[in-house]
């Protein structure tokens, strides 16, 4: 199957976006003409789990969606109760539409036992490549400083029907999709650690991996920190570069994201550098960068201002040269009152078999679990050969979000956000 039969369909979890009218925010730096793309109608929302608008928008049901072998979507998020308090547990729900609808709630793993002011958070999937889901999560006690929390996971070998014992993963936080499987077959999580106490609960962080050679039964942690005190470098993200080395990115309080590199599977890592022309304000939220299946770009996705609190705009920036250089920032969400914390990219396959006949993108907003939204860009089979193309829909999408020219045309290779 080629390129052109194979649309990708995108999923980013983990940023909130309210059910209102968007307005354009002004973010630090997405480029020239500053779009809401929502507003554009590229997309459509859908929630998952209803909560109460509170201050800071849906802000906290934090979570992560995998794709059964069904074609089933299955989410996963900190779980709340009606009225917005957490409860401690791990919570699901099922999707057999891709995203239009969820079912009822389910419980994945129970609060901690006895209750305490502590539980469990940030809950994320990963699909292994020899066909096992894991499922992890952080134990955290918010109150203790250093901030005590540890990661745990549980295997599922048959697709999540059954979930087995819970086993450590990292003596830090893992948070959402932060788990990924170089093309070695190495398990590679990077974490944050609390390393002084200085101040308030983003301040004082350095950030580190652990990874397992033996699919998750043992794990190891690198031999140094990317340390760049006094800026902060937290809630890491890393991706394999095409050269074989890793590229870790860092949430700081000090203006920019942070970056450094290991040319050994994640064992050392280089200093960490800013990225000045990656702005952040100090309440940004954590980023994510994953690399796009059809196009072979990187894709940046985080929130890049607000005031008062608020972590908006939601933007999306591409590197077409393995993260040197970042181009192409557009702002998906940017309703000033609103809030985008978590992002979660993830891809699926559009127009395929057994898919519906329509190409769909879907976006999880930010905290995913309680938001969902779907680009849906024309897809259809030509007569006779059955090929799949795609519409003037789905061009627009891909030339708005990579930045073309009005009118310059786009090659069919899915889109390119």
């Amino acid at each position: 199957m080629t390129l052109l039969t194979r649309l990708y369909t995108l999923i980013l979890a983990g940023c909130l976006l309210a059910p209102a009218s968007w307005v354009i925010a002004q973010a630090p730096r997405p480029a020239a003409a500053h779009q809401d793309l929502r507003s554009e109608g590229f997309f459509e929302e859908v929630h998952a789990v209803k909560l109460p608008l509170r201050r800071y928008g849906y802000r906290g049901l934090m979570g992560d969606i995998v794709e059964l072998n069904d074609s089933r979507l299955l989410m996963t998020y900190t779980q709340y109760d009606s009225a917005g308090e957490h409860t401690g547990g791990i919570a699901g729900r099922a999707s057999t539409d891709q995203g239009r609808s969820w079912g009822p709630e389910f419980g994945l793993v129970a609060r901690p036992n006895p209750p305490s002011a502590a539980g469990y958070h940030h809950p994320s999937f990963f699909r292994l490549a020899n066909g096992d889901l894991l499922l992890s999560y952080n134990y955290y006690v918010r109150d203790s400083r250093p901030v005590f929390k540890v990661t745990y996971y549980r295997r599922s070998i048959d697709d999540g029907k059954t979930w087995g014992d819970q086993l450590f993963m990292t003596l830090d936080a893992a948070h959402n999709d932060k788990v990924t499987q170089l093309s070695s077959g190495r398990l590679l999580v990077p974490v944050e650690k609390e390393l002084e106490v200085t101040g308030g609960d983003h301040r004082g962080y350095v950030s580190c991996v652990y990874y397992s050679d033996d699919d998750g039964y043992s794990w190891r942690r690198s031999r140094n920190e990317v340390n760049m005190l006094p800026v902060e470098a937290q809630e890491p993200h890393v991706v394999e570069l095409k050269d074989g080395r890793l590229l870790m990115l860092v949430r700081t309080y000090s203006g920019y994201v942070g970056k450094a590199y290991s040319e050994d599977r994640g064992d050392t890592w280089s200093k960490g550098v800013a990225i000045p022309e990656l702005s952040l304000p100090p309440n940004s939220s954590a980023l994510n960068v994953k690399r796009i299946p059809t196009t072979g770009d990187l894709l940046l996705v985080r929130s890049a201002g607000g005031a008062d609190g608020m972590r908006t705009p939601f933007v999306s920036a591409i590197s077409q040269d393995e993260g040197q250089t970042w181009v192409h920032q557009r702002i998906i969400a940017g309703d000033p009152s609103d809030d985008s914390r978590l992002p979660i990219p993830h891809f699926l396959e559009g127009c395929g078999a057994g898919r519906l006949p329509q190409a769909r993108w879907i976006l999880c907003g930010a905290d995913c679990s309680r938001l969902v939204l779907r680009a849906r860009p024309r897809c259809r089979r030509e007569r006779g050969s059955g090929k799949v193309i795609t519409g003037e829909r789905d061009r627009r999408i891909r030339i708005s979000l990579a930045g073309r020219r009005a009118g310059e045309s786009a090659p069919c290779r899915g889109p390119l956000i």
